[in-house]
């Protein structure tokens, strides 16, 4: 899994290279906690009630998850280098027309509550299957993600795992200067939620995190550390958008 992830950052990074516009921060932060979930968790089926249901509500990130989609054999590898070109399959956000994509995604804060209905269908039919859902840090802004963890908590979803990426950046700055330090993790517990912390970058540390929460009875978040644009220099750790690789 850490080679893979490595990979899939080296890809990232000269599709980027391409010009092709992504959300490269967003997206770079992210690689090893999609990697971990779709090489070692996500079970797939044809049976809905009994697959697990992976949501990229963080939907800019896409391109993480094309390009392990790509290595899954889902979606055409060449497909990439094409990203958001009028005459390619893949948008900017994560569509069901993709193979692989579960939940179509855009507007932040919608993930967690589809995430909700669909682990709480699963369960009223008997169902084995799981819901994981990934989000960014800044997300967790939108009133709608407030109304679903509370609702998650009366329903009793243990068949339901958030992962936070906490990359410390959000659209209009520093997650540090927009919230108080601490308040996500402190609120998620509060509200009932099991709270678990981990490297996000770190493959060890991202299965130690799920495995936990795997076991738990009651919904599960893990806020996952991780660097924002983690690989590309340029932009790494900082609130960067763009740079031009191949000046």
């Amino acid at each position: 899994m850490e080679s893979i992830s490595s990979y899939v950052r080296e890809l990232l990074i000269n599709i980027h290279k391409n010009e092709v516009n992504l959300h490269m921060g967003s997206t770079l932060s992210c690689v090893e906690i999609l990697t971990v979930l779709l090489t070692k968790y996500v079970k797939r089926s044809s049976n809905p009630l009994e697959k697990d249901w992976l949501i990229l509500s963080k939907g800019h990130a896409a391109p993480a998850l094309y390009a392990l989609l790509a290595l899954e054999g889902l979606i055409p590898y060449e497909e990439l280098f094409k990203m958001q070109s009028i005459d390619s399959m893949l948008q900017g956000h994560p569509d069901t027309s993709i193979a692989g994509v579960d939940v179509s995604t855009g507007s932040l804060g919608q993930g967690l509550s589809i995430g909700v209905g669909i682990a709480t269908w699963i369960k009223l039919r008997g169902g084995s299957g799981r819901v994981y859902i990934v989000m960014g840090d800044g997300e967790q802004d939108e009133g709608e993600v407030w109304e679903a963890i509370t609702h998650a908590v009366v329903r009793k979803l243990s068949n339901l795992i958030v992962i936070v990426d906490d990359n410390g950046y959000q659209l209009d700055g520093r997650v540090c200067d927009i919230k108080p330090k601490y308040f996500m993790p402190f609120i998620w517990s509060t509200i009932g939620w099991a709270v678990i912390l981990c490297n996000g970058h770190s493959v060890s540390s991202l299965i130690s995190a799920i495995d936990r929460a795997l076991v738990n009875e009651k919904p599960t978040v893990i806020f996952a550390k991780t660097v924002r644009g983690k690989g590309l220099k340029q932009i790494e750790g900082t609130d960067i958008q763009r740079v031009e690789l191949w000046s």
